[in-house]
């Protein structure tokens, strides 16, 4: 029998223990449930032979057991436990008891998350943790998923003799300090420009920004012609999926350069197949703009061919149904009509609605891009996703507007449920009104445009509308311009569409639609409202607050104006961007800016032909 004199401690799982002892109660644990019991000698303060010698009745009466405190367990504590183990803030056992370890672990969470600190379970505390675990967990599906991607870029790289090279880890170029970049802002050229911005990429340490930055580097130089130089800086990307993507840019600017052959071998070694059709399908594109029909006809077939080794079926419809509006543009409507057809009857064997109804999307979507607006329409009703619709209704009401169908267009744009594209596309149709004569019904047209604004509630969207609503307003104030005695109204319509380009609250778009609206007064000869329009933009230009932003305006309307033939306006926006530019101190924004500008002065002496968005 165990002596009185020794006193047992149960080792609890969590590293605590309980004494078994004179003054408090006894705690038995079955060895059945895992525990070890040890037995130790009482503490020498308490004189054994004293306490066994005192006779019966004479002991000093025993307090009373201390009762433990109360506490919460079950499955909301298991819930909390799991959730706090998975933030890192919580090693215990999960067991649903809330012990000492789980309430500190609580406390923690309770202060860092700004509520109560208390130690308690309760459901504010839950809804907050379950929140942050679900996107904790998203997070880190993204980045298994961004991991993976990265890995298999870099696989593809590896494997093709051309792209091999371009794999590196190699991270050890700095900038120079010494360097004076004023003689290249003095007298600028592309190859200064570029130098310039490719030493920036080099200060810039965070490896996305990097990548960014580089990206548009190589952009201006394939498009300067410099596809060596090019290569190169795809060489400096650490991302092997940015990487992909450069190669692609490369090749869609060497074909905006005019150099068709080179843009089709640059495609050609890119390794992953999406990217490669992309590059494809820009290449095609950009030839039938150049008037090249029957060079984008040849590239569409390489494209068609490209999509037969695509495993995923919505793709391969994809890309066909682009290269079908490529080939209908290109004049091959026989073509066209038979990858649609194509593409048709591959969407409709889908096994799911879902998918189904995506892949009927792009059929419809691509019919009415090719003037198939009744067509396009039919599908409809088998395109379950609103979203979805919206891009069909889009292009069949533009199509309809222009073959001059105003009232079939009116109806089509009136079905749109997302008001901000309804705005955006009554403006085309007023558009097409006025450019058929019918300046009356362009006028309320763009009166129901303005009333859709309204109902507008995201500020972006709204401001978007608004731009869009007001360069509609001065394209029908250019087209009266032209026409014998329509000067007034010229004049009142492109007063009307500064007074709404005012109403825009962001200010690069409101900045970019002033400058727009003024250059189309320039170009109606109307140089006093347009010299008034410019002071409005001048001043909207000063509200934006990153220079980088003013630089890539400027930029785009230099480019404008060089590719519709009109270099002087063209210098004079690039000389403010590159003004702006050289006050750019921060390293990702300068070699932005300033491959952005060597782009711009590219374009300025080699304009991409056919190029201009109408």
């Amino acid at each position: 029998m165990q002596s009185p004199l020794l006193r047992t401690v149960h080792y609890l799982p969590a590293g605590m223990f309980l004494l078994a002892a004179a003054g408090f109660a006894t705690v038995s644990i079955a060895a059945a449930a895992g525990f070890a019991t040890v037995s130790i000698a009482a503490p020498s303060a308490v004189p054994a032979i004293e306490i066994a010698a005192k006779p019966d009745g004479l002991e000093p009466p025993k307090a009373a057991p201390e009762k433990p405190a109360k506490r919460k367990s079950g499955n909301a504590v298991i819930r909390v436990q799991k959730a706090l183990s998975e933030m890192g803030l919580y090693l215990g056992p999960i067991n649903g008891h809330l012990n000492e370890e789980t309430e500190a672990a609580i406390r923690i969470y309770q202060k860092n998350a700004g509520i109560r600190v208390d130690g308690k379970v309760s459901r504010q505390l839950w809804d907050l943790l379950n929140n942050a675990v679900q996107v904790r967990s998203l997070l880190k599906r993204l980045d298994q998923a961004r991991r993976s991607s990265k890995d298999k870029a870099r696989r593809a790289l590896l494997a093709h003799p051309a792209t091999r090279d371009l794999v590196s880890e190699d991270n050890r170029e700095r900038a120079d300090p010494t360097r004076d970049p004023s003689t290249c802002f003095a007298e600028p050229t592309v190859r200064c420009l570029l130098d310039e911005a490719s030493e920036s990429v080099k200060a810039v340490f965070r490896p996305e920004l990097r990548d960014w930055a580089l990206g548009e580097v190589l952009v201006a130089q394939a498009r300067a012609g410099l596809g060596q130089e090019a290569m190169s800086t795809a060489a400096r990307i650490r991302d092997p999926r940015l990487i992909m993507v450069a190669l692609r840019d490369i090749a869609e600017a060497r074909a905006a350069a005019g150099y068709a052959e080179e843009a089709l071998k640059a495609a050609a070694i890119i390794p992953d197949e999406e990217k490669r059709a992309d590059a494809l399908a820009a290449i095609a594109a950009i030839q039938v703009k150049r008037g090249d029909q029957e060079a984008a006809r040849h590239t569409v077939a390489r494209l068609i061919e490209e999509t037969g080794e695509m495993n995923d079926p919505i793709k391969r419809i994809s890309y066909r149904t682009r290269g079908a509006t490529i080939l209908a543009a290109a004049g091959d409507r026989t073509g066209a009509e038979a990858e649609i057809a194509e593409a048709e009857a591959v969407a409709r064997a889908q096994q799911t609605d879902s998918d189904r109804s995506t892949a009927l999307r792009y059929v419809a979507a691509a019919l009415a891009d090719m003037q198939r607006p009744g067509l396009a329409l039919g599908f409809l009703d088998e395109i379950a996703n609103s979203s979805e619709r919206v891009s069909v209704l889009m292009s069949a009401a533009t199509a309809q507007a222009r073959a001059g169908d105003a009232a079939a267009a009116l109806a089509t744009a009136d079905t749109i449920e997302a008001v901000r594209y309804r705005a955006v596309v009554l403006g085309r149709i007023a558009v097409a009104q006025a450019q058929q004569g019918a300046r009356a019904a362009s006028e309320a047209t763009l009166e129901l445009a303005l009333a859709a604004v309204d109902e507008i509630d995201l500020p972006y969207a709204r401001s978007y509308a608004v731009s869009r609503i007001a360069l509609s307003m001065a394209r029908v104030g250019l087209l009266a311009s032209k026409k014998d005695n329509q000067a007034d109204t010229a004049k009142t319509a492109f007063n009307r569409a500064a007074s709404i380009a005012e109403r825009v609250d962001d200010d690069r778009l409101r900045a970019h639609t002033l400058w727009t609206i003024a250059a189309d007064q320039r170009r109606a000869g109307d140089e006093g409202d347009a010299k008034a329009t410019e002071s409005l933009a001048d001043a909207a230009t000063s509200e934006i607050k990153s220079k980088l932003t003013r630089v890539w305006m400027f930029a785009e309307i230099a480019i404008d104006h060089a590719r519709k033939g009109e270099a002087e306006i063209g210098w004079e926006a690039f000389s403010r961007g590159l003004g702006v530019g050289e006050k750019i101190d921060n390293a990702w924004g300068r070699a932005r800016a300033l491959a952005k500008l060597a782009h711009t002065l590219v374009e300025l002496f080699n304009p991409g032909r056919g190029l201009t968005e109408e």
